[in-house]
């Protein structure tokens, strides 16, 4: 999708300001500017993507870095483009990541450019930044932060070239000159450059649990402190490693093989840059793994939504690491989330009633028919169940020493009892696969209580469920059949007396007239996804 075809459809106000793509003709003026071979480029200011464009057609690089403020040109990027180009975050103004770029290249925001500029000299170590300024943050250096702006370039010896009406024939045109700004930051990882580095930095990050404990004793909080001392621990060792690699190298070396070091030959800053990017990205994927195994993320997904929500995560383990990005990642995969929800109830109801209850078989009593709308198939979940439950290998509940459930079924049963739970929002409840293990190891294998049902299991691997919450069973059968179209979307709204004969015929069959007024108006679903997910506010 372009970038006239998303402003197309948004009203005057809904327009991002700041946004003018770069024309192509002055991208290539800026990438005329890039001296040597970069590897790792970060375009902080991504937009839609047109200097990303420019820099894959045009030059042999292993990676580019993209940042973009604007959501729905975040998520264009993202569908855009694959391999070996990433979005790392959200806002380059809060970005705090310890990759160490070779080139940083940008047209920023205009409003925002000398913070944008002055925040790339920040981040650089040691490479190239090409930026595109409003001509007139340097021709008038009014504010306190452009005087600051202005000696940091004169003190890095940058190139400026003015360019008048540089937007004139653009995408969207503005009557506007530009400062074109090349600097060169040189610097030598033997030079002590962390001397008299700040500690309170590291006795902030200090402050958390230890760090070998398991991660999902861990909240969101103290899991990016973590993540940050052990960046912070791992940089400063390969730094002072570097520092004194004339006198140890002989001695000592990193994780890495000599011939991966080949491509930079004796260029010691190269190789400690290569070494700490290789690094962030193991600690990073790390990371954003044990980020998916919390229980707060985790507790609440079906193992068929947990398998598609893991594999999201690729997607976004090259983002940096902290609680916003963590909060806006967990909200973008769930978004959606009713749906979610309507879909792991469907697949429940289908499990307990269409898959298994054939005319004249053992599963068809697990239905019971009503009166749907506007159709004579409908029905519905009756109290007690019958299902057969399928094992990873061999039988799901006997093995060679006795009553044991196996691994796999054991997930079906959770599965269920984690739906079942959308309807009741306890945090704490006995599971189905708890109850049956201790009672397989009681000899028990009748009338086993778990929170949500009475459960028995047969040798012929079928296991019999009966509910023990009606209003739990009530509340399931009418998400399911709302979601199956045999109620009407507005069920349980109206008063009895103002429904149609059609629709009386339906709540009678259904649950009776009641039960329909007892419960009208009464949320499906137990709690809203952000405070079931406990997570952090954004900053």
């Amino acid at each position: 999708m372009s970038t006239s075809t998303i402003l197309k459809f948004k009203t005057k106000e809904d327009i991002n300001l700041d946004f003018y793509p770069t024309p192509k003709w002055l991208i290539k003026k800026m990438t005329a500017k890039i001296k040597g071979e970069p590897d790792y480029i970060l375009e902080p200011s991504a937009g839609k993507g047109d200097i990303v464009d420019h820099l894959l057609n045009s030059w042999r690089f292993k990676e580019i870095a993209m940042i973009e403020k604007d959501p729905e040109l975040n998520a264009l990027l993202r569908g855009k483009f694959h391999s070996n180009c990433h979005v790392i975050d959200y806002d380059f103004l809060s970005y705090n990541g310890a990759d160490k770029f070779d080139l940083i290249i940008a047209n920023p925001p205009f409003s925002e450019g000398e913070r944008h500029l002055l925040k790339a000299i920040q981040v650089m170590y040691c490479g190239q930044i090409i930026f595109l300024l409003n001509a007139e943050v340097i021709r008038n250096p009014y504010t306190n932060l452009r005087k600051v702006l202005k000696q940091k370039l004169e003190e890095l010896n940058a190139e400026i070239e003015f360019i008048e009406d540089a937007f004139k024939d653009a995408e969207r045109p503005a009557k506007v000159d530009v400062a074109l700004i090349s600097i060169m930051i040189e610097r030598k990882v033997e030079d002590d450059l962390f001397k008299g580095m700040s500690e309170a930095e590291k006795i902030r990050l200090g402050k958390v649990n230890d760090c070998t404990s398991v991660s999902t004793g861990l909240n969101i909080r103290e899991l990016v402190a973590e993540y940050n001392l052990t960046v912070d621990t791992c940089i400063k060792t390969i730094i002072d490693f570097y520092k004194r690699y004339p006198f140890i190298k002989k001695y000592i070396a990193l994780n890495e093989k000599p011939e991966s070091f080949q491509p930079y030959k004796d260029d010691l800053t190269a190789k400690m840059q290569h070494e700490v990017n290789e690094l962030l990205k193991r600690i990073r994927r790390e990371f954003w793994e044990r980020a998916l195994k919390l229980e707060a993320v985790t507790r609440r997904l079906t193992k068929k939504q947990y398998d598609a929500f893991y594999a999201s995560r690729k997607r976004y383990e090259r983002m940096e690491f902290t609680e916003n990005n963590i909060r806006t990642f967990i909200l973008n995969l769930i978004e959606n989330y009713d749906k979610m929800l309507m879909g792991a109830v469907l697949e429940i109801f289908d499990r307990f009633t269409i898959r298994h209850s054939y005319n004249g078989g053992p599963f068809e009593k697990n239905i019971h028919y009503f009166n749907g709308w506007k159709t004579n198939k409908a029905f519905k979940v009756n109290h007690r169940v019958i299902i057969p439950i399928y094992a990873s290998y061999g039988h799901p509940f006997r093995s060679w020493n006795g009553w044991q459930l196996d691994f796999e079924a054991a997930r079906e049963l959770m599965d269920i009892d984690l739906v079942m739970n959308y309807f009741d929002g306890c945090y704490h409840y006995h599971p189905m696969h708890q109850a049956i293990e201790a009672a397989f190891q009681r000899g028990q294998n009748r009338k086993i209580l778990s929170t949500y049902f009475e459960v028995t299991c047969y040798k012929k691997g079928t296991i019999h469920l009966t509910f023990r919450d009606k209003d739990i069973l009530r509340r399931f059968n009418l998400a399911a059949c709302k979601g199956k179209g045999w109620l009407p979307q507005d069920y349980g709204h109206k008063p009895y007396q103002e429904l149609t004969t059609e629709e009386k015929e339906v709540v009678d069959s259904f649950e009776g007239k009641a039960s329909y007024e007892k419960h009208r108006k009464e949320a499906l679903f137990s709690h809203d996804i952000k405070e079931l997910l406990a997570l952090p506010e954004a900053a």
